[in-house]
């Protein structure tokens, strides 16, 4: 529970605004007690707005395929800009209260003057857990498995949390929402929660 910051604060966070599970720490999730994040970047930056619906003419139609495409450059988008502070491009993908957990994390690392170094391999494996269905209304689970290395440091750059030199493979486990009938093409995300495990390998 002490190699990464952002997920333990983003946890700690959570549980007390009783929003959700979020065991984040230096970066957003991580498995077990630390929930990391790492996955392949897409070179589409934007938002989660990669089409993860396959609109056809007359009725929506919910594309896997798509979805997944989009939910990795997601994952990737908001784990990047979490580590770097970086709220601007936090707001478009994340829901209001969720933005709002992640804006006190990153507002107290700029406070403590902590700065935290991410690295991410790449994604292992990403799959559909679950979907539930409402109408036209979308809510889907997604487990990212992915392999990241990570850490935090002080205003005098020393190492306080985490291991430069090790890698760590790490399951997440988030959940997109979104309404196909809705013209805005972006998937939010949610929620967080862990659900697997986590191994370091030296490098």
């Amino acid at each position: 529970m002490t190699e990464n910051f952002g997920y333990i604060d983003i946890i700690l966070l959570a549980m007390l605004a009783g929003f959700i599970f979020l065991r984040l720490r230096n970066v957003l999730g991580k498995g077990a007690d630390d929930i990391p994040i790492k996955p392949r970047f897409n070179e589409n930056k934007e938002s989660f707005s990669i089409n993860p619906t396959n609109l056809k003419k007359d009725k929506e139609t919910f594309d896997k395929k798509d979805f997944i495409k989009g939910a990795e450059a997601a994952y990737e988008m908001i784990i990047g800009a979490f580590a770097k502070g970086d709220k601007n491009s936090l707001k478009p993908l994340l829901t209001e209260n969720l933005y709002s957990e992640f804006s006190k994390i990153i507002d107290e690392r700029k406070t403590k003057q902590i700065t935290s170094e991410l690295t991410f391999i790449g994604i292992k494996e990403t799959k559909i857990a679950k979907i539930d269905k409402e109408d036209s209304h979308y809510k889907i689970k997604t487990k990212f498995t992915s392999e990241i290395v990570n850490c935090l440091k002080n205003n005098s750059g020393m190492v306080i949390e985490g291991d430069p030199e090790k890698i760590k493979t790490v399951t997440d486990v988030w959940i997109f929402e979104k309404d196909l009938k809705d013209k805005n093409p972006t998937w939010y995300l949610t929620e967080l929660s862990s659900d697997g495990d986590e191994k370091e390998t030296k490098h």
